[in-house]
């Protein structure tokens, strides 16, 4: 049995080496709370080797993963620019554009990596990975989809290109464009334009050309806009021809100096003769209805004598003279004044309805004769710029017909409208209800109205609804109409002999061209 002594001896023994532990346990858990290792990266391979004749193009992939020993990865941060930026990213891969000095189409660029752990260490040494890479030559091509390339067209044209370069969309630094000859100068215009982005390397781009009129003498030069911008790019380009064929040179440069082959593009240029436009929009008998117009502006004379003439305003016409975009559309149609718009489709309307806003602002003043099929919506959105609040509904299995030697006669006797007399059945005479009132801006008169039939299975009726074939569209601020629209084809209603008379009323009195 121990003694009391002994025993005391002991425990204070014990005591020691307890306490001796745990202050060596706490100095160990404080240590690791207040350091932790630095991360380290690692890459799959340092260098990249491939022989002289197979380096890789500028775009490269890259691998990699990070490591920590007493805590873990939250992020890594990318150089491509030997390590004068950094780009943070939580992936373990990407892929990167590199940059070759201008002028130097191959050499070894490295891609340094560094991670970083949950405390914000950075791996105070990055991995590398160099890669031997060449840049390759982009390529170029007139892009025919997109925009509807018509063969003439006024001084506003439209270019669209695709532009492919495997290196990347980022490696293009300009196109070079020259109209007719390399000798008027080539035109620089950024790289970086857009209209549709393909992929990573095939991307479409456009310019649209505007020839420069001086007191309305056309110039030997063009502004340059891009895509559908309405403000131009510094400079001109030189060389425009007029009423002649034109020719268009576009290559692409890259970063390091390669070019593409030169892509090449004709269009012939017509200079306007006048500051009259008629658009023949018809479908068909477009000659036939062509010429019975411009018989009546020759007859007429005056101001009429001269005028400029656009086809089509559709995906259908294989002649059209108008491009398919809004901003072109826009634009050709404020190089003139005043224009006759023909059709016997009411959708070419929407052409119009879309882009003539700014012809108007500027003064603009229009007269359309289109023949409206009697299953054309009666509220239709292309007829909301026109004097149409909408258009009669034929009843339920109706048609509303105009037959041979019925009478075309003005609303007010006295009012300058003449007495016309239709030639043939006219299948499609749609009549209308005119807007009342005032839209604020515009107000509105219902000109002449038309003697129709209803036509069903049951037989055929005089129509004894609305039957309003002619309107106008007046600014309120000057009480002068800009817009005169009638729903009958008038090349069918000269049964009188005074035609003449309707068009010198519409065109002379009342539009004032």
């Amino acid at each position: 049995m121990k003694s009391s002594i002994e025993i005391k001896t002991l425990y204070f023994t014990f005591c020691l080496l307890l306490f001796a532990l745990m202050a060596g346990c706490k100095k160990d858990f404080e240590g690791d709370r207040n350091k932790q290792d630095l991360p380290e990266t690692y890459v799959v391979v340092d260098s990249v080797l491939r022989d002289s004749s197979n380096l890789l193009i500028t775009t490269v992939s890259a691998f990699w993963w990070g490591q920590s020993n007493t805590g873990f990865i939250s992020g890594y941060e990318i150089s491509t620019d030997n390590q004068q930026t950094w780009l943070f990213t939580k992936e373990q891969k990407g892929s990167f554009l590199l940059n070759l000095p201008f002028g130097v189409s191959k050499g070894e660029l490295p891609i340094y990596i560094r991670a970083i752990d949950n405390i914000g260490q950075i791996d105070p040494t990055p991995a590398r990975m160099v890669f031997p890479i060449k840049n390759s030559a982009p390529k170029i091509a007139f892009d025919f989809t997109s925009n509807k390339r018509p063969v003439k067209s006024f001084p506003i044209v439209k270019l669209a290109w695709s532009t492919t370069d495997i290196d990347g969309r980022n490696d293009i630094d300009r196109f070079e464009i020259y109209m007719n000859d390399a000798a008027n100068g080539t035109f620089a215009v950024p790289g970086n334009i857009s209209d549709a982005i393909i992929s990573d390397s095939v991307y479409t781009s456009s310019i649209r050309l505007e020839g420069v009129a001086n007191a309305g003498i056309f110039q030997p030069q063009c502004r340059v806009y891009t895509g559908s911008r309405t403000t131009a790019l510094s400079g001109l380009i030189n060389g425009i021809k007029y009423d002649a064929w034109n020719y268009f040179y576009v290559k692409a440069v890259d970063k390091t100096g390669n070019t593409s082959i030169t892509a090449k593009d004709s269009i012939w240029i017509k200079k306007p003769a006048s500051d009259f436009l008629v658009v023949n929009a018809q479908t068909s008998s477009s000659s036939v209805v062509f010429n019975f117009y411009a018989n009546r502006f020759k007859n007429i004379g005056g101001n009429l004598a001269v005028f400029d003439t656009l086809i089509g305003v559709s995906t259908q016409f294989y002649k059209d003279e108008l491009y398919n975009d809004a901003v072109t559309q826009t634009r050709t149609f404020n190089l003139f004044k005043n224009i006759i718009w023909i059709t016997d489709d009411a959708n070419t309307l929407a052409t119009c309805q879309q882009n003539t806003a700014e012809f108007f602002n500027n003064g603009g003043r229009m007269f359309i004769a289109a023949e409206i099929s009697n299953d054309f919506p009666a509220t239709s959105s292309v007829l909301s710029f026109t004097p149409v609040e909408s258009l009669v509904v034929p009843t339920p299995g109706g048609n509303i017909r105009m037959n041979v030697n019925e009478i075309f006669s003005p609303h007010n006797p006295g009012s300058g409208w003449p007495i016309l007399k239709s030639t043939s059945i006219i299948s499609n005479s749609r009549p209308f209800i005119t807007f009342s009132g005032t839209s604020g801006l515009f107000s509105y008169d219902s000109l002449c109205r038309a003697n129709l039939i209803n036509q069903t299975n049951l037989g055929t009726s005089a129509w004894i609804g609305p039957s309003n074939v002619l309107s106008a569209r007046k600014r309120v601020s000057t009480g002068k109409a800009d817009l005169i629209f009638c729903s009958l084809p008038l090349q069918r209603l000269n049964g009188n002999n005074n035609i003449d008379s309707l068009f010198r009323k519409a065109l002379l009195d009342e539009l004032e061209f």
